[in-house]
C-alpha cells in the first residue's frame, strides 16, 4: 500500500482537471482559497467548491447518491457501495463518486481500494484537498510519514484553512525532517 499512496500523493502534482470538472468558477474559488486568512471565509469557499463538485449533471445520478449516503449513514455499507458502483458505471468521470466511495472503503477498511479510488479521484481532479487529506491519513496511519507529509502539505497549499490537516503537517514536518515548522 505504500507505493499506491506515494504514487497517489505525487500523481496530482499538475494534472489537468477533467472535462466535468472544468467549471469556470472552480479557478477563481481555489484561488481565493488559497489567499483566504479567516476560518468563516475558507468555510464559504469550501461550501462553494463542494456545491460545483457534487453537481453530477444527471438527476439519476443525484439520487444513487443521495441513496448511497443515505445508506452509510445508517450503516447499510453494501447498500451504499452498490449504489456508488452503479454511478461509477454510470459517470466514470465524476470525481465525486470516486471520493464518497473512497470514504466508503475506508468505513470498511478496505484501505487499499480507498486508496486506489483517491488516486482516480486526483485524477479527475488534481486540487482535490478532501482526497489529498484522506491520502495523508491513510499514509500517516500506514507509517508512511513522508508520503503522509506531502500529502497533507498538498492539501493545505490548496486550501490553508484546514486547520487539523496544518497542525499535523506541523507535527509531521518536525518528526520526517527533524527541524521545527516554519
Amino acid at each position: 500500500m505504500r507505493t499506491l499512496l506515494l504514487a497517489i500523493a505525487f500523481a496530482a502534482a499538475a494534472v489537468p482537471a477533467s472535462a466535468d470538472q472544468k467549471d469556470p468558477q472552480l479557478n477563481r474559488l481555489f484561488n481565493q482559497l488559497a489567499a483566504v486568512r479567516s476560518l468563516p471565509e475558507a468555510v464559504n469557499l469550501e461550501a462553494q467548491i463542494t456545491a460545483i463538485w457534487t453537481r453530477s449533471g444527471s438527476d439519476t445520478v443525484d439520487v444513487l447518491m443521495a441513496r448511497a449516503e443515505a445508506a452509510a449513514e445508517v450503516q447499510d455499507l453494501a447498500t451504499a457501495k452498490r449504489l456508488l458502483d452503479a454511478v461509477i458505471e454510470m459517470k466514470p468521470a465524476f470525481a465525486e463518486v470516486w471520493l464518497r466511495r473512497a470514504e466508503l472503503f475506508i468505513a470498511m477498511d478496505s484501505l487499499e481500494e480507498a486508496a486506489a479510488d483517491l488516486a482516480q479521484t486526483l485524477d479527475l481532479e488534481p486540487r482535490h484537498f478532501k482526497a489529498l487529506a484522506l491520502v495523508g491519513r491513510l499514509a500517516d496511519q500506514a507509517g508512511d510519514k513522508r508520503a503522509a507529509l506531502d500529502a497533507y502539505r498538498r492539501a493545505i497549499a490548496i486550501n490553508p484553512m484546514m486547520e487539523a490537516i496544518a497542525r499535523r503537517a506541523g507535527q509531521l514536518t518536525i518528526e520526517v525532517e527533524r527541524k521545527p515548522p516554519t
